[in-house]
């Protein structure tokens, strides 16, 4: 577990840290995106936890809780909505006078990295790095709210077929978002399936035969 201790930018010397390191990995996805808290509290044996958190979304009927939020911001009021309310008033679309690439915005992923703008949208949501922030900033609130502990690092996945400026521009929504994200926090979704698979069956015979072998991985 002195790997973990590593990963989060400190120097292992044999000693254990005197806090917990908490670690957020979050998916920015073209139509739903969650986050999971890893949590490693030295004093528990070297357990790690892993947690996909269960986020409170706005919605005209009420708070509504899901692990999956969707990729959806809508402006009303001054007010920007994420999430479950977001996609609800999309598909009210023609009624509560939303216009797509002006107050409201979805399936922006599938723009970002290619320089599009929204010149009719207010400044901070005119491009598809703009929108990614704030969701990325709800989803880390959200976090934070749910355990305000410190956070050592922020793992953003990204599909493997991201180009560079696609991921120049994920990194650019984390950076609106004010998280401290780097190009080794990008983490290629099929690596990220494959790191949790290792996690839940480290014992199985296929890694402990061949640890240096090549894997594939069907995403």
């Amino acid at each position: 577990m002195h790997r973990l201790y590593r990963l989060v930018g400190q120097t292992d010397k044999g000693e254990l840290p005197e806090r917990n390191i908490k670690v957020l990995g979050i998916d920015l996805g073209t139509t739903n995106s969650c986050v999971t808290e890893i949590c490693w509290d030295p004093k528990a044996h070297n357990e790690i936890t892993a947690n996909c958190l269960e986020i409170d979304q706005y919605t005209a009927a009420g708070i509504y809780t899901d692990r999956l939020v969707p990729s959806v911001v809508a402006l009303v009021a001054d007010r920007c909505i994420v999430g479950e309310g977001a996609k609800q008033l999309r598909s009210a679309e023609n009624m509560g006078g939303l216009k797509e690439g002006k107050n409201l915005f979805f399936e922006n992923k599938n723009e970002i990295g290619i320089s599009k703008t929204y010149p009719a949208a207010p400044e901070g949501y005119r491009s598809a790095a703009e929108i990614g922030g704030h969701i990325l900033r709800f989803l880390y609130e959200a976090s934070i709210e749910e355990n305000p502990d410190i956070v050592d690092r922020i793992a953003l996945t990204v599909p493997a077929s991201f180009q560079l400026p696609q991921r120049d521009d994920t990194i650019k929504a984390g950076h609106l978002a004010g998280l401290e994200i780097a190009d080794g926090d990008l983490l290629d979704e099929p690596v990220a399936a494959f790191i949790t698979y290792l996690v839940d069956y480290a014992d199985e015979e296929l890694i402990a035969a061949n640890p240096t072998g090549n894997y594939l991985v069907f995403d």
